[in-house]
């Protein structure tokens, strides 16, 4: 499939109108580059939020070890699982009848 030019040249020209706004170039000063970063200081907001989380937070990993727990079993279920499903002593009787075949 051939893409025609018109999409091709819009495209052109959208990409080229962008760019940074000169309100946006605003020089930094020495002094400006020099320091440090701002700090967030502990707020009463913080402090109820992670109030709030630390009963989700065990009741997490309550409910991670009971899904470990849960994840084991079914992998024991499953190995027990694995075997034949047909008793490998009926299976020539099986074969036989849907063959239509007398059994050896």
């Amino acid at each position: 499939m051939r893409i025609s030019w018109f999409p091709r040249l819009a495209l052109l020209l959208a990409a080229a109108g962008c760019g940074v706004p000169d309100e946006a170039r605003v020089p930094l000063s020495a002094e400006a580059r020099g320091a440090p970063p701002p700090l967030l200081g502990p707020t009463a907001r913080f402090d109820a939020a992670l109030a709030a989380a630390t009963p989700d937070a065990k009741r997490l990993e309550a409910d991670a070890a009971a899904l470990a727990a849960r994840a084991e079993a079914l992998r024991a279920r499953a190995a027990g699982l694995s075997g034949p499903v047909v008793d490998p002593a009926v299976r020539p009787r099986l074969e036989a009848a849907t063959t239509g075949r007398e059994q050896p």
